[in-house]
């Protein structure tokens, strides 16, 4: 089923209520923007404003045992401890130390080990937490995991040397569409019309190989829409859980630039 403003509207409203399912599904599809807010996308500093993160707490409120919504919660934690050591200038400049980056893994942590605690062979959080340590010491993280999902990821290149890069990871077809059309936002604000000068690319993985790549940049429509000639084919072999790291990615969104 396509995902639109009424759909979100209609979850947010029903979280908002207090519906922990609505919170953590609300809270999930989040996880694939940047910003849900299109003010926040047109930020020059390119800031991310994580707004899942306060759906997926509001679910574990009411349901402490809710293990999908942890595995979610703990991996946008890990991505936002990736994200300020990135460049630790913007870090300082946003109030990001090592003490809030100390925090977020203590909380990643024990949100994955009370997850194993109740069952030992969540793939989310076994993979998680192995990729949480692998940040904190520095060490070459876990390979691909080998289930099936999407990766959708927009590069641009930029002055000299420096490039951008955003990806999204998911097991849905319709959930491709809806984040690439926040992904494609403020690039279509300042283009206006295709072509709009990015490299916009679907990477196919099937049990954690790449058996697809289809290029999306010549197929847009005027308002960064997917058009109904792009089929997205069905994944083969089993889905990617939600909240599963991917590499240095996880389950979502994430960016990177240098």
């Amino acid at each position: 089923m396509a995902i639109t403003d009424e759909t979100i509207k209609r979850l947010r409203a029903t979280a908002t209520a207090g519906d922990p399912d609505a919170a953590r599904e609300l809270g999930r599809l989040l996880c694939m923007l940047r910003s849900d807010s299109l003010e926040h996308l047109m930020n020059p500093d390119f800031l991310l404003t994580w707004p899942e993160e306060r759906w997926l707490r509001a679910a574990l409120r009411t349901r402490p045992d809710d293990r999908l919504a942890a595995s979610l919660l703990a991996g946008r934690l890990v991505q936002q401890i990736n994200y300020w050591k990135i460049d630790d200038d913007n870090a300082n400049a946003h109030g990001e130390d090592e003490r809030t980056l100390a925090r977020r893994r203590d909380e990643a942590h024990a949100l994955y080990t009370q997850t194993l605690k109740a069952v030992p062979d969540d793939p989310a959080a076994r993979a998680g937490i192995a990729a949480l340590n692998a940040w904190a010491d520095d060490a070459d993280m876990p390979e691909d995991p080998p289930f099936s999902y999407y990766e959708l990821t927009l590069e641009m290149g930029g002055s000299g040397s420096y490039s951008h890069s955003e990806t999204v990871v998911t097991s849905h077809p319709d959930e491709v569409r809806w984040a690439c059309s926040w992904l494609l936002a403020p690039v279509v604000a300042e283009v206006k019309e295709p072509p709009f000068g990015v490299d916009l690319t679907l990477f196919i993985y099937s049990d954690g190989r790449c058996d697809s790549v289809i290029r999306l940049d010549e197929h847009l429509t005027a308002d960064g829409m997917l058009g109904d000639v792009i089929e997205i084919p069905p994944l083969n072999g089993e889905p990617l859980p939600a909240g599963h790291p991917v590499g240095t990615r996880h389950y979502g969104y994430s960016c990177g630039w240098g």
